[in-house]
């Protein structure tokens, strides 16, 4: 070996190093409009008309490499739709991971913002700060959300696939993308994850994420904020 040359194994650990998997994220569809204004975590329901005309252009924005690749998503109603629909080459299938469901807003089910504000503006207040300890009444803790995030994503970091769709749901995908990008719990509020709404991240060995691209196919968002 000449002087000043690493050796063979160190450059191999460098390039492993740096080595990177490309992941997709997605939103699905909009659902009907009597949902409109509600906070919907597991309530299983359909896309409407105009989710499933959305359907088409994903199509034609998800880069290839992504439907041929490794696809996990949400068990809920509405990403089953979207899944019978894209087309897969080389008969890939979903997995489907209950971490990817959304927000369990137990007794906030079905209701809108301006109800909750009337009723629990204190709960609103720490739902948007992102207080870990608030726990919806009858539903989740946002600090169990968090590791249910947390989890799914060193589930993604110890994948070998290099291509990687996740279909899911707003709330969920927001603090994944924060978990990725290494920010702050509570920013997953300055995410405006719209209906089909597609995210490009590369995450590399060293588990640093880059955002690639945002594309929104809808400007629409269902909910008022923080939802």
């Amino acid at each position: 070996m000449e002087k000043g040359q690493k050796p063979i194994s160190s450059c191999i650990s460098e390039f492993r190093k740096h080595m990177k998997k490309s992941l997709c994220l997605l939103r699905h569809p909009h659902i009907s409009s009597e949902y409109g204004g509600k906070y919907l975590g597991r309530k299983e329901v359909s896309l409407s008309e105009n989710g499933f005309q959305e359907i088409e252009r994903i199509k034609e924005k998800v880069e290839k490499k992504f439907l041929r690749g490794k696809i996990y998503s949400s068990p809920a109603k509405q990403c089953k739709e979207i899944l019978e629909v894209l087309e897969f080459p080389n008969g890939s299938q979903a997995e489907f991971k209950e971490e990817l469901q959304e927000l369990d807003f137990g007794d906030w089910e079905g209701r809108t913002f301006s109800e909750l504000a009337e009723t629990n503006l204190e709960g609103l207040k720490k739902f948007s700060d992102f207080f870990p300890s608030f726990r919806f009444p009858n539903g989740e803790s946002l600090r169990e959300f968090q590791t249910r995030a947390e989890v799914f994503k060193d589930y993604i970091l110890s994948s070998s696939d290099p291509n990687i769709l996740i279909l899911s749901h707003g709330g969920i995908l927001s603090i994944l993308l924060c978990s990725f990008l290494n920010v702050p719990a509570s920013f997953y509020t300055k995410f405006k994850f719209s209906p089909s709404t597609l995210v490009y991240l590369d995450v590399f060995k060293n588990g640093q994420a880059v955002l690639t691209d945002l594309i929104r196919i809808s400007s629409t968002r269902r909910c008022e904020w923080p939802g």
